[in-house]
């Protein structure tokens, strides 16, 4: 299924790269583009999800794999494909998933902003979506570490898997809920694929944003999909695995 979706662009945008400083609540948008869809990745499967319970975006829609690691499909994979690919995992489940085709870059550029501001720039989208569905149960943030394959790998029952982190904000006051949804899908993780997960790490400080819109509601979570060096065998066999943990955890 990954010959079907189509990559324009490459970049390598490690998570660290934005200012800690953004008030969200003060910038307002110049320009609001919430319907311009991204050209970065065309979506094969073009059926609207009326009711989603699952709600999957990407704040760097660029973050991309090295591509001598995915010399076969000729193509750099990026993080927009991976959502594609755990919402056909999850939607074969019957859970009824939604990902954010909008365009992030446009949005930064027809305001001024940088890329310092991305996160600013998906929170718009995220406040749109949840205006629109009000029975979403998890909304997930995903992107690819800058880490290299020693790292970022894990042979599970004879199968590679790109590993996962679980990224919290500590600068969001009520952190601790969406802690509770983090360490529920890591503890599935760990039963069902053991050492997949690298595990939940708290950031705050100067040089880091430490919200990540974590504060729009309490089961908004971020998550690493592998690093730079990971194949995408890998990161769709950890797709596939995510598919299965999410399932358990909405079940539970």
């Amino acid at each position: 299924n990954t010959l079907k979706y189509t990559i324009n662009f490459d970049i390598k945008s490690p998570i660290n790269m934005l200012k800690s400083n953004i008030n969200y609540e003060e910038n307002e948008l110049k320009t609001y583009m919430i319907d311009q869809t991204s050209k970065y990745i065309e979506d094969s499967k073009k059926e609207k999800v009326k009711d989603p319970i699952v709600y999957i975006y990407n704040t760097h829609q660029l973050e991309s794999y090295q591509k001598k690691e995915n010399s076969d499909y000729q193509i750099t994979p990026n993080v927009m494909m991976v959502s594609y690919i755990l919402r056909d995992n999850l939607m074969n489940k019957n859970i009824d998933t939604l990902v954010e085709t909008g365009n992030i870059t446009d949005l930064l550029n027809s305001n001024g902003w940088d890329y310092s501001y991305s996160y600013l720039a998906s929170r718009y989208f995220i406040k749109d979506t949840l205006n629109k569905y009000h029975n979403i149960k998890l909304i997930i943030d995903i992107h690819r570490d800058s880490i290299g394959r020693k790292y970022s790998t894990v042979t599970i029952n004879n199968k590679r898997y790109a590993k996962i982190l679980f990224v919290l904000g500590l600068k969001n006051k009520n952190y601790e809920k969406n802690l509770e949804v983090m360490n529920r899908l890591n503890d599935i993780a760990n039963k069902k694929y053991p050492n997949l997960s690298r595990g939940i790490i708290k950031k705050e400080g100067k040089k880091v944003n430490g919200i990540y819109n974590q504060d729009l509601n309490n089961n908004i979570i971020l998550i690493e999909i592998g690093g730079i060096e990971n194949s995408m065998d890998e990161v769709m066999n950890t797709s596939i695995a995510l598919g299965e943990i999410i399932k358990e955890y909405l079940e539970g």
